[in-house]
């Protein structure tokens, strides 16, 4: 039995009970949609497209903006702006509820009603587990490679170690993982049995990740991995090796890049460009080569850290504040508040000056983000100190704060 998204968790507990010799499979992460699951109702009805031929327009995720027809029969647009703007109010009134007005808001880019947030079941996951739900599914369709070995490897690793350990079991570090894939924000949607007002994203449409694509390891030879590059590599950045058959992944910063069929070194690789690049072993300072080509095998997902705006960066931290008061089932108005004026502040400021979360320069002798394959700390006596350091962590793994400021007073 294939439950729908509306299904709550109270109603799946009951199935469970009444029917044990039924397999349950589940929706657990993914795309929700505002019409009801299977119906498709606003793609259908511009577009005669829907999803269940795998081919939806996402009608529910477009900008909508408000005309106004005259009594001649013409259709003006209504441009808000800064002059006018506190002149008008947009209402809805429902026909059993005569004289509620809900107010919608709007702003240059349109109005978002009809955006829900996308559905994460993790922190939640410890229940489905416990009541016995068979097959978990994840969202697959349409999206790359890398969405789908992320998220189906963060639920994977959880079901595991739920059933190693359920009395201790967390959710954050899947969490963590789970982020890094494009998002809209994270909701629990029915679970609860009716939507909260956290379910919704009012502010905007677009799928948003820290992390982006890097590439994907199409062949190991005996002295190299053989990467299909997916977005532009630039020298110098951190790439994060994450593993079909090993839970930890390794950090690796590339100063330059070899193309597989040439040889030839370059500084930049563009995606799109069919191009294959060799990353040798010789690279990775203090890995055992069998070890490696075990942990890492072909279709082995590269990741980069993915700069952001202002306003996107203000967008995650609001996600993540919605989404813990959800899941704690509590309201804080408050920061609610403070979050979602911080967004509205920062729309409209240079959308193209981005930056990392992590440092990309930092303190002197250390990047803030991972130490093998530095070249400041494998190659000038300065950093004997963090080199040592260093060789005591995993392959790329990054200092500590107090670390890297103990090593500049000390080195």
């Amino acid at each position: 039995m294939v439950l729908a998204r509306e299904v709550s968790f109270n109603e799946l507990t009951e199935i469970r009970e009444k029917c044990p010799d039924i397999q349950l499979e589940a929706f657990v992460h993914g795309a929700m949609r505002m019409t009801y699951s299977g119906r498709f109702l606003l793609s259908n009805f511009m577009a005669e497209r829907g999803r269940n031929q795998g081919n939806c327009t996402n009608s529910c995720r477009w900008n909508y903006s408000v005309r106004m027809r005259m009594k001649d029969g013409t259709v003006e647009e209504l441009d808000i702006n800064d002059s006018n703007k506190d002149m008008f109010e947009f209402l809805l009134e429902e026909g059993c509820r005569p004289s509620e007005l809900m107010l919608i808001e709007e702003d240059g880019r349109g109005s978002y009603i009809l955006n829900s947030r996308d559905l994460c079941i993790m922190p939640k996951l410890d229940e489905y587990l416990r009541i016995g739900v068979d097959s978990l599914k994840v969202e697959g369709r349409g999206k790359s490679e890398y969405y789908v070995t992320v998220v189906a490897r963060a639920y994977r690793m959880a079901i595991d170690d739920y059933y190693d350990d359920p009395d201790n079991w967390n959710p954050r570090k899947y969490m963590r993982e789970l982020e890094s894939v494009g998002n809209r924000g994270y909701t629990l949607a029915f679970h609860e049995g009716r939507l909260s007002n956290y379910a919704h994203e009012y502010e905007h449409t677009a799928s948003l990740a820290q992390w982006e694509f890097a590439g994907v390891v199409r062949e190991v030879t005996d002295h190299a991995f053989l990467v299909d590059v997916k977005n532009k590599l630039e020298a110098g950045e951190v790439l994060d090796f994450v593993s079909p058959a090993s839970r930890e992944t390794m950090l690796l910063r590339i100063y330059d890049f070899e193309v597989a069929d040439t040889g030839a070194r370059r500084n930049v690789v563009h995606g799109g460009t069919q191009t294959t690049v060799r990353i040798p072993f010789d690279l990775f300072d203090h890995e055992n080569i069998d070890t490696l080509k075990a942990r890492f095998p072909a279709f082995t997902v590269l990741r980069k850290e993915k700069a952001l705006n202002e306003e996107q960066w203000k967008r995650v931290k609001f996600d993540k504040l919605v989404q813990n008061l959800e899941v704690a089932d509590k309201r804080d108005d408050a920061n609610y508040d403070k979050r979602r004026d911080a967004l509205a502040k920062s729309i409209g400021e240079d959308p193209n000056e981005r930056h990392f979360k992590t440092n990309r320069i930092g303190a002197e002798g250390c990047c803030g983000k991972g130490c093998d394959g530095c070249m400041i700390f494998w190659q000038d006596d300065t950093y004997a100190r963090a080199r040592k350091t260093s060789l005591k962590q995993k392959q790329g793994e990054q200092l500590t704060e107090q670390e890297a400021k103990r090593l500049k007073v000390e080195g």
